[in-house]
């Protein structure tokens, strides 16, 4: 079976704040699987739509501050009612003033796993 994924996908369980892009005061709260330079899968309550732009707040572990992620929706599919939907995004934008705080997080995952 060909793996057509251009970067390594790391497990995290980073807390997400997710809206769709259009609807300012809906947000759900989420949980991400796994991470790779372009792309973020994670767990919510909510079923999105494939096309779909969401805004994603997603808080990593050493900071505080949330880095926004504008992402385009995959795939989603319901896993279980306890853990929801399993959701995969395409990174379309990141949040200029913390865009080399995201790309550091992801460094940092290379390093621990090959270092």
């Amino acid at each position: 079976m060909e793996n057509r994924r251009r970067f390594l996908r790391f497990e995290v369980k980073d807390f997400l704040e997710i809206r769709p892009l259009n609807e300012v005061a809906k947000y759900t709260k989420g949980q991400s699987f796994n991470l790779s330079i372009m792309g973020v899968c994670f767990f919510s309550e909510a079923k999105w739509e494939t096309g779909q732009v969401l805004l994603i707040d997603y808080f990593m572990p050493q900071g505080l501050e949330s880095v926004k992620l504008k992402v385009v929706v995959a795939w989603s599919e319901l896993i279980d009612n306890e853990r929801g939907y399993l959701t995969g995004t395409q990174i379309i934008d990141v949040e200029k003033e913390k865009e080399s705080q995201f790309v550091n997080y992801y460094f940092q995952k290379l390093k621990e796993k090959f270092f």
